[in-house]
């Protein structure tokens, strides 16, 4: 190299490279320059000088291939530098995408250490596919303090009735596919935004009110996030809506005094019906229990006079049969019941019954004589 034609005898060969020795130390430094603290031990101003001179001669030297050669090494150090910008490092949660010359190449979704063609071939965009983005409408939040502003441009909104209602939501996002995401949409969260507002005037546009108001807000909110989603897979968004949350459903403040009056009517109603149903479940259930034992109670007398009918008509039939057999007998045995039956609930008198009319005797009922006491 050029740097070794330069012997002296005075310069002897260290640690650190060729320096001079003691006795012509002096000569060759600069003047003010602190001597060397011993013959062996390297000057660190020496050190400088040489590796300035090795450099200068590397570029000005009279041979081409030294010249060369040190420009290629600094073009190996500088190709090294270049190559060791590639890597990159995936977070939990998130998605690199990468990009050669700025069209889509791969999307890289696990966690660690990537490498990459350092710019301007390929770049990477990192993209948090785990965290959960909000959207709001119908009001605004300003500073620290949390102070809410209300955006009627977005809350007030038009019923399948008719009537028009303030609605304040909260939509909640996140990122499913990063790569649709960055170059399927621009402005995603205002797309996002615009795209909740649409859902929710078609979802209202076809309710009732007074559902909006009260029962049916569940029912709305799973309406809205399924119009959304659909409408986000339309658009290739790689967007996926995980709730749709309304904060407040009241009528326009202008004409709220009306609607409390109307809500208040509503429940009286329902009061009253509710307990015209009490009074139902307690009348009607009675009235079933009289009619059934009023039934119960024509069907054992029907059985009661049909069993009596047969007893007479077995009790006239068995009479009849002793008649057939003993006419004489059974005449005068019916003669005799009949007139007992007749004559036991009549005022008596017994009369002889010879032919000559004799005396009437008296008679005395005791039953009178008890009944005329008490």
């Amino acid at each position: 190299m050029a740097w070794d034609d330069r012997n002296d005898k005075d310069r002897k060969k260290g640690p650190w490279g060729i320096v001079d020795s003691g006795k012509n130390d002096k000569s060759k430094r600069p003047s003010g320059q602190r001597p060397s603290s011993g013959g062996n031990e390297p000057d660190l101003e020496d050190l400088l000088r040489q590796a300035h001179d090795r450099f200068g001669n590397m570029f000005n030297s009279k041979s081409p291939g030294d010249g060369l050669k040190g420009i290629g090494i600094i073009l190996i150090l500088i190709l090294a530098l270049w190559l060791g910008t590639g890597f990159y490092r995936v977070q939990p949660g998130e998605n690199a995408v990468l990009l050669t010359f700025g069209k889509w190449t791969s999307t890289r979704g696990e966690a660690g250490l990537g490498y990459r063609i350092p710019w301007p071939i390929q770049t990477v965009t990192k993209v948090d596919v785990a965290f959960d983005r909000r959207v709001i409408i119908g009001f605004q939040e300003r500073g620290v303090s949390g102070k809410i502003s209300d955006i009627s441009s977005e809350s007030q909104m038009l019923t399948g009735d008719e009537n028009i209602v303030d609605i304040d939501f909260v939509v909640m996002w996140k990122i499913s596919d990063a790569k649709k995401y960055l170059f399927q949409i621009r402005e995603p969260e205002n797309t996002v935004k615009k795209v909740s507002e649409s859902a929710m005037r078609e979802i209202i546009g076809r309710s009732q009110i007074q559902k909006a108001l009260t029962e049916g807000r569940a029912d709305i909110e799973v309406r809205c996030k399924d119009l959304m989603q659909r409408m986000l897979d339309d658009y290739q968004s790689g967007i996926v809506i995980n709730t749709v949350q309304l904060l407040r459903v009241n009528p326009p403040s202008s004409v709220v005094d009306a609607f409390d009056d109307v809500q208040r009517a509503r429940t009286d109603r329902e009061r009253i019906k509710n307990e015209a149903e009490t009074y139902r479940n307690d009348i009607v259930p009675r009235a079933r229990g009289e009619a059934q034992k009023l039934l119960q109670d024509a069907e054992a007398y029907k059985e009661a006079v049909l069993s009596k009918a047969k007893g007479e008509a077995g009790r006239f039939l068995s009479v009849y049969k002793a008649y057939v057999q003993s006419k004489d007998v059974t005449t005068r045995r019916i003669y005799i019941e009949t007139m007992q039956r007749i004559m036991q609930n009549s005022k008596k008198v017994i009369v002889s019954s010879s032919g000559n009319g004799g005396t009437i005797l008296p008679y005395l009922s005791l039953d009178q004589l008890k009944g005329k006491s008490q």
